[in-house]
């Protein structure tokens, strides 16, 4: 009887290994929609918001969001996901009147959105 529930606790771990491994997963083989276009206008943004351009970096964020909002809609990807609740922060702080601490998840954004195109860049997909 010991012997059975232990058998059941090993299957049991293993099939959420397998599972969490299994949603951990990859990249899609194509890229998402936009990705480009919310890098370039996070980069716009984050370039903004190390002048103190309030204005342009509220433009830009808002513009990035936007991209990264109908690109997942579109097709549901970690990197808009992740790219939408950081720009939405942003422009949260720049609304405050806080542009200087934009600059740290603006950076953020653009270090992983980067990450994504240069992996479809070396696949040749963009």
């Amino acid at each position: 009887m010991n012997n059975h529930g232990l058998r059941r606790a090993l299957l049991a771990s293993f099939l959420g290994l397998v599972a969490g491994v299994s949603f951990a997963g990859g990249r899609y083989a194509d890229p998402p929609p936009n990705l480009v276009e919310v890098l370039n206008a996070s980069k716009a943004a984050l370039e903004a918001a190390k002048q103190s351009n309030k204005e342009l970096c509220m433009e830009n964020a808002k513009k990035a969001r936007k991209l990264a909002i109908d690109s997942y809609k579109e097709k549901s990807t970690m990197p808009m996901q992740m790219s939408s609740s950081r720009l939405k922060a942003v422009i949260g702080s720049l609304e405050a009147g806080q542009i200087a601490e934009t600059v740290a998840p603006l950076e953020e954004v653009v270090k992983e959105v980067g990450a994504e195109v240069e992996y479809y860049k070396k696949e040749g997909k963009l």
